[in-house]
């Protein structure tokens, strides 16, 4: 919320949310003056946290602050200007002004728009600290570790699609900051940075950049209390419904990651990138999900020569195959796998997949060759010697057999040797939940 006024530097009376008085007293200088008040809301509590901005009537800043927790701010100006007063906080709206010769008064309400969500200044989390990743505490197997890395990742470097100018200096330049920290090795500050401007500001850029770096240094709860502020406030926002998936994700909440990527396949269906979250997220899980399925058989519908697309709707299909074993399901996955390699035709994890599959129907012949064409397409990719190996020795062919786990052993261990190195890298922040209102 924006609130402007325009008044002479010696008449002072404001309210940031409700009532704020300011007076404004000469100083030794007479080049300038002091302005100084108090912001509070409607029962005369104070309000800390709120952006407080100066500005010359054209729009130059002056100078800016925020209220301490007493709600007081104070601030210098030159004496020889009019001066526009800005008061920033989340959620309120003008509601009515009065004026006279001596003060100014300016009751706020709160914005219909905001619906009750604006972000309290005292968070349920504080982040306290960073560890290092061996102390990180991720959800279920390997595979899911590896699936959340992979979501985190691509999902904390997701760009805005509307292209919006910035509409706080002062947040912007907090944000900004928050970037140079995080660039610089100090996430803690980076994060404190991303909080403050989004207290100035709670615009879209400034949820999504401070829930991105919760998420990216594993705070996975916190990440999901911010990112759900922001998918609420900014539903429209898809980068925040797919980051706020990934935090889900992270921990351990399958079924609500699942949900949120749906969301976002919604929100544009003609765009890939939900369908592919989507399409990891069942990738690396068990069970099949509902919203997933059918989102991604109408995602192939209409893009049919989506390679991945078709590689992750074989995938759901796949499974449903194996719970049900009937031949017409095994029919519908190999329809999907032969779609994505007919648009590319170098897909070595989809050569895998349908060896698998016809393993899983007996036909050990043509899984040895799918395994076959996913170690000549992808030599690699670790799992296409791995699961060679395994059907070499099965066909009795010992020698090729242990050549194909040496393979396997090699390209399996400078993976993890990357994967450790990048995770030693990464701090993972600490931090301490409070308990919820009620």
């Amino acid at each position: 919320m924006k609130t402007r006024l325009l008044f002479p530097p010696l008449l002072a009376f404001l309210s940031g949310l409700f009532v704020i008085p300011i007076f404004a007293a000469p100083q030794a200088a007479p080049q300038e003056i002091v302005v100084e008040g108090k912001v509070c809301d409607n029962a005369g509590s104070p309000i800390s946290g709120a952006s407080v901005q100066l500005e010359t009537e054209s729009g130059k800043a002056i100078a800016s602050t925020v209220t301490d927790s007493s709600g007081a701010f104070r601030l210098k100006v030159p004496t020889d200007a009019k001066i526009r007063i800005h008061v920033r906080q989340e959620g309120f709206s003008d509601n009515a002004v009065t004026y006279d010769k001596t003060k100014m008064q300016i009751i706020l309400k709160k914005s219909a728009a905001s619906n009750g969500m604006e972000f309290s200044d005292s968070p349920n989390f504080t982040v306290a600290g960073v560890t290092d990743w061996s102390n990180v505490g991720l959800h279920g197997s390997d595979v899911n570790v590896k699936t959340s890395e992979a979501l985190t990742k691509e999902a904390t470097g997701l760009k805005s699609s509307s292209g919006s100018a910035p509409r706080d200096s002062e947040a912007d330049a907090h944000r900004i900051l928050g970037d140079e920290k995080e660039e610089s090795g100090d996430p803690l500050d980076a994060a404190h940075e991303y909080e403050l401007a989004v207290k100035l500001d709670a615009s879209e850029q400034n949820y999504f950049s401070w829930g991105a770096e919760l998420l990216l240094h594993r705070a996975g709860v916190a990440a999901v209390e911010v990112l759900s502020k922001g998918a609420t406030l900014h539903a429209t926002s898809q980068r925040m419904i797919e980051a706020l998936g990934a935090a889900f994700y992270a921990n351990g909440q399958y079924t609500e990651a699942t949900q949120q990527m749906c969301r976002a396949a919604e929100l544009n269906p003609d765009d890939p990138e939900p369908y592919l979250f989507l399409g990891r997220i069942e990738a690396g899980a068990k069970d099949t999900f509902s919203c997933s399925e059918e989102a991604l058989r109408r995602f192939v519908s209409e893009q049919p020569k989506n390679a991945d697309g078709n590689f992750y709707y074989g995938l759901v299909l796949l499974k449903n195959a194996q719970r049900s074993q009937r031949e017409a399901d095994f029919q519908r996955a190999t329809s999907a796998f032969r779609n994505a390699l007919a648009s590319r035709p170098s897909f070595g994890e989809v050569y895998v997949q349908l060896g698998l599959l016809y393993n899983a129907r007996g036909q050990k012949d043509a899984a040895f060759r799918e395994f076959q064409n996913a170690v000549r397409v992808a030599p690699h990719l670790p799992e296409a010697h791995y699961q060679l190996s395994l059907a070499s020795r099965r066909a009795g062919d010992t020698a090729k057999a242990d050549e194909e786990m040496k393979k396997y052993e090699g390209l399996h261990s400078a993976e993890e040797a990357a994967l450790d190195k990048q995770r030693k890298e990464m701090k993972q922040f600490v931090t301490i939940l409070q308990q919820s209102p009620k």
